[in-house]
């Protein structure tokens, strides 16, 4: 791999795991505790909607295999549910430990669901823009 290929591979991963952390860091600046108890079933059952939804919109028209499908399905359903049941914990956090403990909590999880999301991000081969030009002509 060559240096500049490094250096554009370490900017993918400082953007997303800096954009994770600010919204970790609105999510817990702007928190505002709650009367209802944490809805951890909840959070679940959405995240498996929302992870199969996107398997499903994402792999529309595609041929993939059931294991690849599966495979992605995991991997959506981890990431939408470590935010929702993040969102949740913020509530105990809140209790135990107060407004400071739930900014940490929220930023840290943030910039490590942006981790996350940007190894995914170099998972997928990207193709030079002029092979994809070839394609649609």
């Amino acid at each position: 791999m060559t240096a500049s290929g490094s250096t554009k591979g370490y900017r993918i991963y400082s953007q997303f795991v800096l954009i994770g952390a600010a919204l970790g860091l609105y999510y817990g600046l702007f928190y505002q505790p709650t009367q209802t108890a944490p809805d951890f079933g909840m959070a679940l059952i959405l995240s498996l909607l929302a992870g199969l939804l996107t398997v499903v919109i994402r792999s529309w028209k595609k041929k993939r295999t059931f294991q690849a499908l599966l495979f992605e399905f995991l991997k959506m359903f981890v990431m939408f549910a470590a935010f929702l049941i993040g969102l949740e914990l913020r509530k105990v956090i809140y209790g135990l430990w107060g407004k400071t403990t739930v900014v940490i909590f929220t930023t840290t999880l943030g910039g490590l669901i942006g981790l996350l999301a940007a190894l995914r991000k170099k998972e997928q081969p990207t193709e030079p823009k002029d092979n994809q030009r070839k394609k649609r002509e």
